[in-house]
């Protein structure tokens, strides 16, 4: 049976809009990457399916697209529909359900209380302190003078990282790098208790590989996958590798897959189905190489969901390196034309499937609202990754500042 075709939504303030009191969602700058974002869902899609984007996409980067052999979906303008598709979304939030509501077969999601109970850091703590051993676990702080007293009782040496009840791809995590709160540390911890009711403050390990594993709820054991990250300091996603092999994932596929099967149980029972993606981290305790299987639980498509998809669609026998870069660290040309011309014979060959493949427009909006995206998508392809180390230490060196 031919699957129907698709709109695909990647709303990235869904995290954010779980919170009871989600302000900093108003916020410009968040509300510009949530525009942002949402045209990194023309990746992957295919020719029948269509793509809710938040912002104008130039036509330029769409002939981009075609020229690299990547199918273009229909263009919807949010919050613009196509009621003869089937509706998904990056996660379920209130509005996500109301426009899955216009469409003529609305698909089913999880009851939306349930959907912002498990994607709470809280509720993904007693999960790993349930289903997990042997190594530092968390704890639930619910002002900023319970985190303070929490750390004034800590080893002075110690090391922690505090997460916001309801996070953002690793983007609402803080690294405490001393004993106490400096300045600084004390007003991201007020700005989210301001929109949330806790936090979760955890020990800093000392972090080898990262790792996402992707199931669904139910667990279905085709719909696995596991597939390392790379992520900022902090825990913030900025690339991910597929790779044909299963590459550094491969030791730790097992452990991570029964983890899986038994959170996807958990789940079962919480009355939430459908996308599931969990964080996890090989640590180095003194000498010995440990797996922390149960980071961080998402209730969402994975962020590199897309390009998993274009992977699998131009090139599953290579391997692809799915890598964002901050614009105002890349000396990047603003038209795209001559953003081709600076990556010369290193620009994406759609014969070879091999090159560097600009993922997102170096520049966004209309004539008259145009702007530089704050973050640049960027889809490194080769048969293997010391090819793609190749590639990626060129163009540092060609266009980092």
């Amino acid at each position: 049976m031919t699957a129907s075709p698709t709109t695909h939504y990647l709303n990235a303030d869904f995290d954010l809009s779980l919170r009871p009191r989600p302000r900093q969602r108003e916020h410009p700058k968040l509300v510009r990457q949530v525009r942002e974002l949402s045209v990194q869902g023309l990746l992957g899609a295919s020719a029948a399916d269509s793509v809710m984007i938040r912002t104008e996409v130039p036509q330029d980067f769409l002939e981009h697209l075609d020229r690299c052999g990547i199918p273009l979906p229909t263009l919807l303008s949010h919050p613009q529909i196509d009621p003869s598709t089937r509706f998904q979304p990056f996660g379920w939030s209130a509005e996500a359900a109301e426009l899955n509501r216009l469409h003529r077969k609305p698909a089913q999601h999880p009851d939306l209380t349930i959907v912002q109970r498990v994607n709470s850091r809280s509720f993904m703590l007693a999960l790993e302190q349930k289903l997990a051993s042997g190594g530092p676990t968390g704890s639930v702080v619910e002002s900023r003078a319970e985190l303070e007293t929490f750390l004034s009782r800590a080893a002075a040496d110690s090391a922690w990282v505090i997460k916001a009840e309801h996070g953002n791809a690793g983007l609402a995590n803080r690294r405490l790098r001393q004993a106490g709160l400096d300045e600084v540390d004390r007003r991201f911890v007020d700005k989210h208790l301001d929109e949330d009711d806790c936090f979760v403050v955890e020990p800093w390990l000392k972090r080898e590989r990262d790792f996402s594993v992707v199931f669904d709820v139910p667990f279905v054991p085709r719909s696995l996958r596991v597939h390392e990250t790379v992520c900022t300091a902090d825990g913030a996603l900025i690339g991910a590798w597929f790779e044909p092999s299963g590459g550094a994932a491969e030791p730790w596929f097992d452990e991570l897959g029964r983890m899986a099967e038994r959170v996807a149980a958990e789940l079962d029972q919480e009355g939430y189905f459908g996308p599931v993606c969990v964080d996890a981290f090989t640590w180095h305790d003194g000498a010995r190489t440990r797996l922390r299987s149960l980071v961080d639980l998402n209730c969402r498509r994975s962020v590199s969901a897309v390009a998993h998809r274009l992977w699998r669609r131009i090139a599953p026998e290579r391997t692809l390196f799915y890598r964002f870069f901050n614009r105002s660290k890349i000396d990047l040309p603003l038209e795209l034309s001559d953003a081709l011309t600076a990556l010369g014979e290193q620009r994406y060959d759609r014969n070879a499937r091999r090159g560097i493949l600009i993922g997102s427009p170096p520049r966004l909006g209309s004539a008259g609202d145009s702007w530089r995206p704050g973050r640049l998508a960027f889809l490194f392809v080769a048969d293997e990754r010391s090819e793609i180390f190749v590639l990626e230490r060129w163009f540092r060196e060609r266009f980092e500042v």
